[in-house]
């Protein structure tokens, strides 16, 4: 398992293990880390299908440009 740590509070953190529409409904991609920092670990090696496009898998750390943010902040 390869865990990367990143800060979902950054415009730059798009990536699919956050996104609404990357189907993972039990968050096994993702974790805290701390309280409220805005830190948090997914694991790279986790696909899933992707919700709007077009049903394609997706690999947790790609993005596109209808990202949503699952984790409300």
């Amino acid at each position: 398992m390869s865990m990367k740590l990143t800060n979902i509070h950054e415009r730059t953190c798009r990536f699919c293990a956050f996104c609404k529409y990357w189907y993972d409904p039990t968050n096994s991609a993702i974790e805290p880390v701390g309280c409220s920092s805005g830190f948090w670990r997914f694991d790279m090696s986790k696909e899933a299908l992707c919700m709007k496009t077009v049903r394609m898998k997706k690999k947790s750390w790609q993005s596109c440009s209808k990202y949503e943010c699952k984790i409300p902040y």
